[in-house]
């Protein structure tokens, strides 16, 4: 079918509408290539879209933008002058790098991202997470479940942060967020990216902490804790909560024994119960179907998908899919950003809990997973397909809000 259209938006025709996902790829300090698995699940997204009712009568076209953890300023710049219609999924530590740029009258793209790692992306206006854990509202239900099962080793609670500004300042507000649930946290060093562990490991114990909170790439974690264990091989820990970095299939064949007892919590259940949940199967499916034996679904991926579907809900409420008023020859940027801050109920159909996009307020629910003998077994709330959603599970960040006016200033280390 052919729309009758006047002037055309950037990335956009009569037939196709192209999307950009910006992700670092693979870096072995600081991520386990989840740049990979986010780009993949827009791409099944865009393969499930486009063997249906297509997305405004148009055919969707993905575009991998590599922002290599420190290029993120060339990526925008990429994605500004490439002609696209939004950015969909992105994952990116260094995601605040460029963004004057993506706001200016000449970009100015609808921001749908997978992940954000600085609040002045998630509140940059045009940006809007389906379900935004690590805002200034965060999610650390997490953390109050280990307070509450675990009282004695949330006492001394160590942290380790790479020497990356964007990183450190979301490690920051993830230790406000733990601490308001009780967490209590008495060793969290900045260490340098490629360190061999040593130093840091003798420091860790001489701190005597009793558990330990992780924050950037698992593979580093398990180099942590393989030192660890060299330079002390009776140090254990209360729990060790790797939020949702751990949750990847190539982490869990890589681990081995060392991942044994790491937790990671969910914004959403575990590809394990997948069959609870329709719209984790459909993720799953279009997973393989797009990418076969080398789909990588991951937390991150999940995401990615949850990021697309937000995205595919703004653009059909802005030209009236599924209504009498339906114009796809109006779909416009500026339409589908007013769309977007329309969305205040949300649930990514089912696929995570109750969350507010256009205000950044995220779900309250979660699950807690750990490795038991090589698989991610359920540990909190016990029963299958449930997720634990108090209200107290959220929690307003006030100390380390304004830490933003900083990173502002800071520039992200070539």
């Amino acid at each position: 079918m052919n729309l009758p259209t006047q002037e055309m938006e950037p990335g956009l025709t009569d037939t196709s509408i192209r999307i950009a996902v910006i992700a670092d790829g693979p870096n072995e300090y600081l991520n386990d290539s989840e740049g990979l698995s986010v780009w993949q699940s827009v791409e099944a997204w865009a393969e499930s879209v486009n063997r249906s009712t297509k997305l405004a009568g148009r055919e969707v076209i993905v575009e991998r933008i590599d922002s290599a953890t420190f290029r993120h300023v060339e990526a925008v710049n990429a994605v500004c002058e490439g002609n696209f219609f939004a950015l969909v999924g992105s994952h990116a530590v260094n995601d605040s790098d460029g963004l004057n740029l993506l706001q200016s009258p000449e970009c100015l793209l609808p921001d749908f991202p997978a992940t954000t790692f600085s609040l002045r992306r998630l509140y940059s206006g045009q940006t809007y997470q389906s379900n935004p854990i690590a805002g200034v509202t965060s999610n650390a239900g997490w953390a109050s479940y280990f307070g509450q099962s675990n009282p004695a080793a949330i006492e001394s609670v160590a942290t380790l942060l790479p020497e990356l500004p964007s990183i450190v300042l979301a490690g920051e507000r993830l230790l406000e967020s733990a601490t308001a649930q009780g967490l209590k946290f008495s060793h969290s060093p900045i260490y340098e990216i490629e360190t061999d562990f040593q130093s840091e490991a003798e420091a860790l114990l001489q701190s005597e902490s009793d558990s330990l909170v992780w924050v950037t790439s698992g593979r580093e974690l398990i180099r942590f804790l393989d030192t660890l264990q060299d330079v002390n091989p009776e140090k254990s820990f209360g729990f060790i909560s790797c939020g949702q970095k751990c949750y990847t299939p190539d982490w869990v064949a890589s681990a081995g024994e060392s991942g044994q007892g790491v937790s990671v919590w969910l914004p959403h259940l575990p590809i394990e119960e997948a069959e609870l949940n329709d719209e984790l199967l459909r993720y799953l499916f279009f997973m393989n179907l797009a990418h076969g034996a080398d789909s990588k679904p991951t937390a991150a991926g999940i995401a990615a998908w949850s990021a697309a579907l937000l995205f595919e809900e703004a653009v059909s409420r802005s030209v009236g899919t599924n209504s009498a008023s339906y114009k796809p020859e109006n779909l416009s940027q500026e339409g589908v950003l007013a769309a977007a801050q329309s969305i205040t109920f949300w649930d990514a159909r089912g696929l995570h809990g109750i969350s507010n996009p256009a205000d950044a307020i995220p779900s309250s629910c979660f699950v807690i997973m750990t490795l038991d003998d090589g698989l991610w077994k359920r540990e909190f709330p016990p029963r299958p397909g449930e997720l634990s959603c108090e209200d107290e599970n959220l929690v307003e960040l006030k100390a380390t809000t304004n830490l933003e006016e900083v990173e502002e200033e800071l520039e992200s280390p070539e």
